[in-house]
C-alpha cells in the first residue's frame, strides 16, 4: 500500500526576505545569547544558559493567510463599514460573518492544484501574465480534477522559485490571477484562494484581493511553494492550515502542508 507524502507549502522567513514595498520588513534578532545569560541563572541553575529570539514583523510577510477584514472596497467588507471596528489593538466587536484570527479555526480542506504553467507545457508563466478562467478550466481538464465548494485552491505560476533567489523579480515580475479568474473561483465555492506569489493578481493592483476578500468573504493565502506538488503531479490533496490565534488580527503567518 502506498504511503501518503507530506508537502511543505511554506516559505522560510529571514531578515531581508521579500515583502510588499509598502509593508514593514521582517526583522529577526537574537534578543539574548548563551554567553550573556550564563551568569543570570547561576544562583538557581549553575551551568545553565539560554538564548531567546525576537521577531518584529507584519502578518503579511512570507507565507500567510488573510481574512476578509484585511482589505476593503470603499471602506466596506461584505457590506460593513470596517472602520467602525478598528482599534490600535486590532479589530473588535465585528458584525456576524466577519472574523478575527483568534476566531478562525484550524483548516483541513480538500486542496486542488491549478498548475497553469504545466497545462500550457511551460515551466513558468511569462512575466505579468494574467491567468484567465479559460486557463483555470484548461488546467482542471488536463489534470482530470474537479473543483468543489469549500475547497482550497492552489494556483501555481512558477514564481515561488524566486522567493529565495531574486527579490526584485519575485516582487515585480510575477504572473497572477486576473479579476475574471478570481471571480470564477469564488463563484464555484472556493473557500481559500492560495497563490505562489505575494501580490496574487495582475494587472490591476488589489482587485483580486477585493474580489476574494472584501466582496465575497473568502480567505486568501499567499507566498506558498507549490513546486513539489507540481513535480509529483499531485492535483488533489488534503491541505492543513493552522493560523496563529491573534486576538483582533486580520492575518497570520502560517506553515501550511498538503498530504497526498
Amino acid at each position: 500500500m502506498s504511503k501518503a507524502k507530506v508537502y511543505d507549502l511554506g516559505q522560510p522567513y529571514w531578515w531581508g526576505m521579500p515583502v510588499h514595498p509598502a509593508d514593514p520588513p521582517f526583522l529577526f534578532f537574537l534578543y539574548r545569547y548563551h554567553e550573556h545569560t550564563k551568569d543570570l541563572f547561576q544562583s538557581v541553575a549553575p551551568g545553565f544558559a539560554d538564548s531567546i529570539s525576537l521577531i518584529v514583523t507584519s502578518m503579511h510577510a512570507g507565507t500567510h493567510i488573510d481574512l476578509p477584514i484585511h482589505m476593503s472596497r470603499n471602506l466596506k467588507v461584505m457590506g460593513h463599514d470596517v472602520t467602525k471596528y478598528e482599534t490600535d489593538k486590532g479589530y473588535s466587536n465585528l458584525p456576524e460573518g466577519l472574523l478575527t484570527m483568534d476566531a478562525l479555526p484550524p483548516l483541513v480542506l480538500r486542496g486542488v492544484l491549478f498548475d497553469v504553467p504545466k497545462a500550457k507545457k511551460l515551466d513558468i508563466l511569462p512575466e505579468r501574465y494574467e491567468i484567465t478562467p479559460t486557463d483555470l478550466e484548461e488546467a482542471l481538464s488536463k489534470e482530470g480534477a474537479e473543483l468543489k465548494g469549500g475547497d482550497c485552491v492552489l494556483v501555481r505560476t512558477g514564481y515561488s522559485r524566486f522567493f529565495r533567489t531574486d527579490r526584485e523579480k519575485y516582487l515585480h515580475d510575477f504572473a497572477g490571477l486576473g479579476a475574471a479568474a478570481a471571480k470564477w473561483l469564488v463563484d464555484r465555492g472556493a473557500k481559500v484562494v492560495a497563490v505562489d506569489n505575494l501580490a496574487a493578481g495582475v494587472p490591476k493592483p488589489f482587485e483580486v484581493h477585493n474580489i476574494v476578500l472584501s466582496d465575497n468573504g473568502r480567505l486568501m493565502m499567499k507566498s506558498i511553494n507549490l513546486e513539489e506538488l507540481s513535480k509529483d503531479e499531485k492535483w488533489v490533496t488534503t491541505v492543513f492550515i493552522l493560523p496563529l490565534k491573534i486576538v483582533g488580527g486580520e492575518a497570520s503567518l502560517v506553515r501550511p502542508i498538503a498530504i497526498g
